[in-house]
C-alpha cells in the first residue's frame, strides 16, 4: 500500500517514502518526504539544514529504514543545491541490512544565507529486480551561517 506522510509546507519536514515492489515513488509537485520502496523498507530525506552534529555545515540525510527483512543489496544517492547550483553529492551502497544512511555536508561561506534543495535516489535489488524511488525535499526559507 502505497503511503503519503507528509505533503504541501512542511514544518520540521522530514520525507519518508515507503518501496514497494513494482511501484515507483509517485509524481508530485510538492517535495516528499517518504516513499516505500520494498518489503515495507521506507525511503526518508530530510530537508537541508544547519547540521547538528558539525558547526557551520549545510547538511541533508537521505535514508532506508523500516525494513522487515535486510535489503539484498541497496543504493542510495543524495545531492545538496545551493540556490539550484550543485554544492554536495554522497552515495553508498550495501548488503543485508535493514537500515542505511547518506548524508550530503557543505561548509558554505559563514555570513550568507541561501536556501537549499535536495533530491536523493534509492534502490533496493532483490529478486532480481531493481526496486527505486526519488525524493526532493527543500529548506524551509533561507538558512544563515553566522560569522
Amino acid at each position: 500500500m502505497r503511503r503519503h506522510i507528509l505533503t504541501g509546507a512542511l514544518a520540521a519536514a522530514c520525507l519518508i517514502v515507503p518501496f514497494q515492489a513494482h511501484a515507483a515513488a509517485p509524481a508530485a509537485p510538492v517535495a516528499q518526504s517518504s516513499a516505500t520502496v520494498w518489503d515495507k523498507c521506507e525511503a526518508a530525506l530530510d530537508s537541508p539544514h544547519e547540521s547538528h552534529t558539525n558547526p557551520d555545515v549545510i547538511n541533508v540525510h537521505a535514508d532506508l529504514k523500516g525494513c522487515k527483512k535486510k535489503m539484498p543489496e541497496y543504493s542510495i544517492s543524495v545531492t545538496l543545491f545551493k540556490e539550484g547550483t550543485q554544492v554536495a553529492h554522497d552515495t553508498g551502497s550495501g548488503k543485508n541490512r535493514f537500515k542505511a544512511r547518506v548524508v550530503a555536508n557543505w561548509p558554505p561561506p559563514k555570513g550568507e544565507c541561501h536556501s537549499y534543495s535536495a533530491k536523493a535516489t534509492f534502490t533496493i535489488t532483490a529478486d532480481g529486480k531493481a526496486h527505486t524511488a526519488t525524493l526532493e525535499n527543500h529548506s524551509q526559507g533561507k538558512i544563515c551561517i553566522k560569522k
